[in-house]
């Protein structure tokens, strides 16, 4: 108990204290680069009706949702890979995965960002074998390039967190589905898929909360088609003045993260019922 009050007192201090007076914040009235009296509902109000955020939002929810699938679905098979096919090769190749998480968050967009320019190694690979004579200009400043650049970032990540989860899935429980006539289909489908579905729950809402809430990628390499909800938060923090509107979008954004954690756990606890019904 006592050891546990240096960790409590932390999160405290520099979560649960921060959190509070943001959420103050939200309900105070604006001035330029400052808040006053008397508290209001106003920037709940301008949050949820201005149909700039409404756009932005859907964005987000399109960016946070295909670069989660994406990198839950390229995970899993290399998760798989990693724990009952990678032999030797296995501490190498997670070296080299961990390795990469340390590279700069800014300087991996910077990288993409040359690379799907106008001049970057795409279009000149591309020209040099005669595929195109003009520069692709559309693979710049769109969603489709902050995704990139987003799977990139987060895919480590998810790899980790998968192969963690499937670790302690042992090689002889698969060995006895393929004595008993299952294909590798039918493995995935009612062996492996089942057991990682938490895992994989978990290593998507990680990376849709940190996607859609991103606002340096899109910033960066998304354009005005590519922008997310968590510039308009950077926008009114910083250009706008407009604390209590950034407060409040930010805190409509945590209410719908926690709303898909909600929906989701309770999906889980259900497909886990189900399969006990089924055993039994």
């Amino acid at each position: 108990m006592l050891a546990a009050i240096p960790a409590a007192a932390w999160m405290l201090a520099f979560f649960f204290v921060p959190l509070l007076i943001f959420a103050v914040y939200s309900f105070l009235t604006t001035r330029l680069y400052d808040v006053e009296t008397p508290f209001t509902l106003q920037a709940y109000r301008d949050a949820l009706s201005d149909p700039i955020n409404r756009t932005l939002a859907w964005n987000s929810i399109v960016v946070g949702v295909l670069t989660a699938s994406i990198c839950v679905g390229a995970g899993l098979p290399i998760a798989y890979w990693l724990r009952f096919v990678a032999d030797r090769s296995r501490l190498a190749v997670l070296f080299l995965i961990t390795a990469s998480m340390f590279a700069s968050y800014l300087v991996r967009i910077y990288a993409w960002r040359t690379m799907l320019g106008k001049n970057g190694i795409i279009n000149e690979a591309l020209r040099a074998i005669g595929v195109i004579d003009e520069p692709l200009n559309f693979i710049l400043y769109n969603r489709f390039a902050v995704v990139i650049a987003l799977v990139h970032i987060f895919l480590p990540y998810v790899v980790l967190v998968l192969y963690a989860g499937m670790n302690p899935v042992s090689p002889s429980l698969l060995e006895a589905g393929q004595d008993l006539g299952a294909s590798s289909s039918l493995l995935w489908r009612r062996v492996l898929l089942p057991i990682m579905a938490a895992p994989s729950f978990n290593a998507f809402v990680f990376v849709f909360v940190l996607s859609a809430s991103d606002y340096v990628t899109p910033q960066f390499l998304g354009g005005t088609s590519g922008a997310t909800i968590g510039v308009r938060v950077q926008t009114s923090f910083i250009t706008l003045g407009n604390w209590p509107l950034a407060a409040a979008t930010s805190f409509l954004m945590l209410a719908s993260f926690g709303l898909l954690h909600l929906v989701g756990s309770a999906l889980l606890r259900r497909m886990h019922l189900h399969d006990i019904r089924l055993a039994s």
